[in-house]
């Protein structure tokens, strides 16, 4: 089975994934990490700014599911991986050629998102509301190699809606996603 996660910034995607994978024992590619380790091979600080123009020059160059076939390339057969960082249709497309392929579009409503992103305090995220919705706009194209966040969540097989009080009801809840999930595939 192939979890695959896309969904808006902050919307809790990494600690949806780090549940997954370290209740479930699942293996983990981020494609972001794929776009990382490539821009350290060039000497590219890795700013979330550099990562997407670098990631959008990566499937310019080489297709827009690259970054989903270097994952791809990497998995052992008969191990269960979930997938974080798709921002293009393209990824969904090569992930979906392997059988038991499930995409989750992970969200929460906008202010929850702002929130999460202000008391995490990394540096280089947005300080205002509307910087944050105009950083979500300019991940959201509708062509070409850019990420096309809105796009690749329209594909979503399920929408998760992470909006929370307490990480243990999270965690109910994805035992309970995991639970349908493989009944779905069987």
């Amino acid at each position: 089975m192939i979890i695959g996660l896309t969904g808006s910034y902050c919307s809790g995607k990494d600690t949806v994934a780090d549940y997954i994978v370290n209740s479930q024992g699942f293996g983990h590619f981020s494609l972001s990490d794929i776009i990382r380790d490539a821009m350290k091979e060039n000497g590219i600080e890795p700013t979330r700014e550099n990562l997407i123009v670098f990631g959008s020059n990566l499937r310019a160059q080489n297709g827009n599911g690259v970054l989903a076939k270097k994952a791809i390339s990497k998995m052992e057969d008969g191990k269960n991986y979930c997938i974080t960082s798709i921002r293009h249709p393209a990824e969904v497309a090569e992930l979906r050629k392997n059988g038991g392929f499930v995409l989750i579009n992970v969200d929460a409503p906008i202010k929850t998102r702002f929130a999460r992103m202000q008391k995490r305090q990394r540096e280089g995220d947005p300080q205002t509301l509307e910087k944050f919705i105009e950083l979500e706009k300019r991940e959201s194209q509708t062509s070409g190699a850019g990420q096309q966040l809105t796009k690749t969540a329209a594909l979503a097989d399920i929408v998760f809606i992470n909006d929370f009080n307490g990480v243990e009801i999270l965690y109910t809840k994805i035992d309970e996603l995991l639970k349908k999930i493989r009944t779905h595939i069987k």
